[in-house]
């Protein structure tokens, strides 16, 4: 299963950083190809501008040694993003129970906001990076993943956000599944 995981985050990485088009501008292309036919080009959100990214969120910690226990819990992460697409995003999560296990990690985010009249404020994402497990012993951690971000303009670019990531811990503890669920806030 681990391997499936792995194959399929790299090979979704590596094709979506290949597609054809990233950076290009169409509008000057198109007109140059074709002066007498206006074609209209949609882009992404204004809500995915370059900028600062407060997020709060829900969580949930899945252990793979065959442990009955799931711990649920919450974060916080800060981000950063370059553009409409490349980021950094550093998270602090704590999963209770009768050992609390925290999480920390800085990731690597590459989004990608949909254009058109009708998902400009979709945005789904992929990340990876590195980071610190502590259940009574601090370890390091590597994680990928993917998740869904859906902005509401109406509301100044408030969004939802709903991620999943695999992650594998060094030494004694046992990799683990995380997911997560919350807001963001643009500033």
């Amino acid at each position: 299963m681990k391997r499936f995981f792995v194959f399929f985050t790299a090979t979704f990485l590596l094709t979506s950083l290949s597609q054809a088009g990233w950076g290009w501008n169409k509008e000057k292309f198109h007109s140059a190809k074709s002066p007498q036919v206006e074609q209209r080009v949609t882009s992404p959100s204004y809500c995915f501008d370059a900028g600062w990214e407060f997020s709060g969120y829900m969580s949930g910690y899945w252990p793979e040694d065959g442990r009955e226990t799931e711990e649920m819990g919450g974060g916080i992460a800060l981000s950063y993003f370059l553009g409409h697409n490349l980021g950094f995003e550093g998270s602090y999560a704590l999963h209770g129970g009768d050992e609390s296990e925290q999480v920390g990690k800085l990731n690597l985010v590459y989004r990608f906001p949909l254009g058109g009249e009708c998902c400009s404020t979709i945005a789904p994402y992929v990340f990876g990076g590195g980071g610190v497990f502590s259940a009574g012993e601090t370890e390091l951690l590597w994680n990928l993943g993917a998740g869904l971000d859906f902005r509401l303009e109406s509301w100044g670019c408030v969004g939802l956000f709903t991620d999943f990531s695999y992650n594998w811990v060094d030494d004694s503890n046992p990799d683990f599944t995380q997911w997560r669920a919350g807001f963001k806030i643009p500033f």
